[in-house]
């Protein structure tokens, strides 16, 4: 019997988010922090869960990666993994 080896392949995770306020939509491999067409700004995910940032540069550090995003972080409509 010939064995195999599963192979892990690491695929890059992207996330699509559509801007509530024109409709745009825009892909990242982090959370996006303003719309690209109207400019609007947004927050990070679960951002009330999270440390009230107190600096710009506090709030820019809350923006997570996609991978480490989970699904149940997303807003439904409005954010997918893929």
């Amino acid at each position: 019997m010939k064995q195999t080896e599963k192979i892990k392949s690491k695929t890059k995770r992207i996330l699509i988010k559509k801007c509530h306020i024109c409709g745009t939509l825009m892909e990242s491999n982090s959370e996006i922090k303003k719309c690209e067409h109207c400019g609007k700004s947004f927050l990070p995910c679960h951002y009330f869960n999270k440390v009230h940032a107190k600096t710009s540069q506090e709030l820019s550090n809350l923006f997570a990666e996609v991978d480490e995003l989970h699904e149940e972080d997303l807003v439904k409509g409005i954010h997918v993994i893929w």
